[in-house]
């Protein structure tokens, strides 16, 4: 295995083993796919097996470290990137759970201590989630999308996969999936579409949806009752900012008519939708005074 890598537990070889790997940075600007997998790591009582030490990867000057009190002592947290293992009831697999912060430096070499690991426990398939911000009102289910490595996704996980000519910047998920790509293992990645204007942080409802694809791909059961409780406090932070803007109403009601006619991001006369930034400021700065303040 990698030198970079902290061994906290035990590292065999697994059962079928899947990864699974949200990492908040490009992909997940706001942390709901890490929150997601956060989740699944409580849920299916996943062990930490190791870390990766983030020396070599971050610039402490932009993801600084945070100090905290344990007790009479004071402890710095470093930026995270940890491995568990869980073997959830249901599943036909054992799963690498694999959560962390997007390096500033060295990506190859991450890459490198990441498939180092699955390489310790046998995983050659990969599952990484993603958020993306679009069109869609937050009082409908969240979509989810697919992009595969090959088609057999499509019935696993009963998701269509686009075709994509996307070319350009990208993040260290795309890197990793292309590097997975390379060696011949079967990589998905799940991409959550979130309300662009609800941008202050993680979306409980992205969760959800993620949280219930995996379910149907990998014959799991995770529990959904704190996430929902998540959802409805979301919910109600949300109600309480539209009462003050009778345009952010007006906005998110054309969002939801849109989305259930499965109608394309103009407005019926087919000019563009106004923006968040135009309507929804406020309901972006209400949002965030509400997080700040809990």
């Amino acid at each position: 295995m990698h030198e970079r890598l902290r061994l906290l537990g035990e590292v065999r070889p697994l059962r079928n083993p899947v990864l699974i790997a949200a990492i908040t940075g490009w992909t997940d600007t706001n942390g709901a796919a890490l929150s997601a997998l956060e989740y699944l790591v409580e849920q299916w009582h996943a062990t930490p097996i190791a870390d990766i030490d983030p020396e070599p990867f971050y610039d402490f000057t932009v993801q600084r470290p945070r100090t905290r009190l344990a007790g009479d002592d004071r402890v710095i947290d470093w930026p995270r990137n940890r491995f568990f293992t869980a073997s959830p009831p249901g599943a036909d697999h054992d799963f690498l759970l694999f959560g962390g912060i997007e390096p500033h430096l060295r990506w190859r070499t991450f890459t490198e201590v990441v498939t180092s690991l699955m390489e310790a426990v046998g995983a050659t398939t990969s599952v990484t989630l993603g958020v993306q911000p679009g069109a869609v009102p937050h009082t409908r289910a969240l979509p989810v999308t697919l992009s595969a490595s090959d088609n057999d996704f499509e019935t696993q996980f009963g998701l269509k996969i686009p075709g994509s000519r996307y070319e350009g910047p990208t993040g260290i998920i795309s890197v990793l999936n292309l590097t997975f790509r390379g060696r011949g293992w079967r990589n998905a990645s799940l991409w959550a579409i979130s309300p662009h204007y609800l941008n202050t942080g993680p979306n409980p409802n992205a969760g959800i949806s993620l949280v219930k694809v995996i379910d149907r791909g990998y014959g799991t059961s995770t529990p959904l009752a704190g996430l929902e409780e998540r959802s409805e406090e979301f919910a109600q932070q949300v109600q309480e900012a539209m009462e003050q803007s009778d345009e952010a109403s007006t906005y998110i009601q054309t969002l939801e008519e849109q989305f259930d006619a499965n109608a394309p991001e103009t407005d019926e006369s087919g000019g563009e939708l106004p923006t968040s930034d135009e309507l929804l400021g406020d309901l972006e700065r209400f949002l965030r005074q509400q997080r700040e303040d809990r």
